[in-house]
């Protein structure tokens, strides 16, 4: 439940005073010098840009003096795996991690597609094989701007772990709002909270657990942060707390947080540290924690 501190921490810096962020933007102009500043204005149509240059003061830019900024794709695509294999003397591992991510997003919309799988299984001479993690995800989740500093959204999200006792299944489906906290070229932060759904079943304890099987309202909170300190290094933190209303308040965290290492600024491959931590008070066993390294590529 640590990571539950965290969302409240980031809640409490998005409503302080100082959280009034300002977009930081860079420009490059026609000669290849840049520019960066807080943004004041962009209009398209005649193409004046306004920043507030920490040293320069007010600056506008017109579009002649400016590089054409090539436009970002609209779909961006992430896929890495990680394979791990040992045979000795008739004892043999395997450990298999697969990662997928799918984004896509206009000026009226945003969609996000993602999945996942860890299994690692050991299998020593003349004993049964043994399965110690079995886990998987897998989600879609919908946002809709409706003002510069809210959206609209929804979420389906699948959780699978194949060693649980009970509540092998997991699913919740979330709607309500999302506030950009920070939004500039190289931080955003975006807090989402909403009514919730969640059900979960399957297990050989499911059968006598009180909740498994059962569908239950509550709400859920999420923070997303990611930052991007230079062009070879990226970070991802995602805390999501849901709590439900059952006989009790039942809770439940997910903690994830990756790191991603580019070797060069214009490379499409990288490596990737992630960690996970689950918590789910109506699951046996409540807890899972998985540390997975692997090699990708965007696209």
């Amino acid at each position: 439940m640590k990571h539950v501190f965290a969302t409240a921490g980031l809640i409490a810096l998005a409503s302080s005073p100082s959280a009034g962020w300002a977009e930081t933007v860079k420009v490059v102009l026609r000669n290849g010098d840049s520019l960066q500043g807080e943004l004041i204005s962009r209009d398209e149509e005649s193409g004046i840009t306004v920043l507030n240059h920490p040293q320069l003061g007010r600056l506008e830019l017109t579009a002649a003096e400016l590089k054409p900024v090539q436009q970002k794709p609209a779909w961006e695509s992430s896929v890495s795996a990680g394979l791990v294999g040992n045979t000795k003397d008739g004892d043999s591992t395997l450990a298999i991690n697969l990662n997928a991510d799918t984004k896509y997003q206009d000026d009226t919309q945003k969609l996000r597609l993602y999945g996942s799988f860890n299994t690692n299984k050991s299998k020593d001479e003349g004993k049964p094989l043994d399965i110690k993690t079995e886990k998987g995800s897998a989600g879609i989740r919908y946002d809709k701007p409706i003002s510069a500093s809210t959206e609209l959204f929804a979420l389906s999200n699948y959780q699978f772990n194949g060693t649980n006792d009970s509540g092998v299944n997991t699913v919740l489906g979330n709607i309500g709002l999302a506030f950009p906290v920070i939004k500039t070229d190289k931080t955003s932060l975006t807090l989402s909270i909403g009514p919730s759904l969640q059900w979960s079943g399957g297990g050989v304890d499911c059968p006598s657990d009180n909740f498994c099987g059962g569908t239950y309202g509550g709400g859920s909170l999420t923070a997303d942060l990611s930052w991007k300190p230079s062009d070879v290094l990226r970070f991802a933190l995602q805390n999501q707390f849901t709590t439900v209303w059952a006989n009790e308040s039942r809770p439940s965290n997910t903690f994830s947080a990756e790191v991603k290492i580019y070797p060069s600024p214009t490379s499409k491959l990288f490596t990737t540290i992630r960690y996970e931590s689950i918590y789910q008070s109506m699951s046996t066993p409540e807890f899972n924690n998985t540390v997975t390294a692997q090699v990708g590529a965007d696209f």
